[in-house]
């Protein structure tokens, strides 16, 4: 009898512990999934962003940059990232707002370019 009530207070335990909160999660991802809008930035569970631009049923269309759009499953969005692009490209630049003060890739990419043709002028 006590192996019993063991038994079904670690089943209770498992099921409030574990289950519970997924079932929240899933649900909560399921009604984000379910209100987006066209023109939302979201994040893709590949770790894309981009701007939905059309829906059609199932697949939402996304511009990940001026003019270029990728076709994705709605399934596939894992986050509503915020605020809107400015304009420039569909991931807001996000390497040249790097908040942690390091040079954007950007500004890197033109540093080499410049050393190397530095170097072979010199050649």
């Amino acid at each position: 009898m006590e192996q019993l009530i063991v038994v079904a207070v670690f089943s209770i335990l498992l099921y409030v512990l574990l289950i519970m909160p997924q079932q929240k999660r899933v649900k909560a991802q399921t009604a984000m999934q379910n209100s987006l809008n066209e023109g939302d930035h979201v994040l893709t569970a590949s770790g894309m962003y981009g701007n939905i631009v059309e829906f059609e049923g199932p697949i939402v269309w996304l511009e990940i940059a001026r003019g270029v759009e990728i076709k994705v499953l709605r399934e596939s969005i894992q986050a509503v990232a915020g605020g809107e692009s400015s304009g420039s490209d569909a991931t807001g630049d996000a390497d040249e707002k790097n908040k942690s003060g390091k040079k954007s890739l950007k500004d890197r990419a033109k540093e080499l370019a410049e050393e190397a043709t530095g170097e072979a002028d010199e050649s």
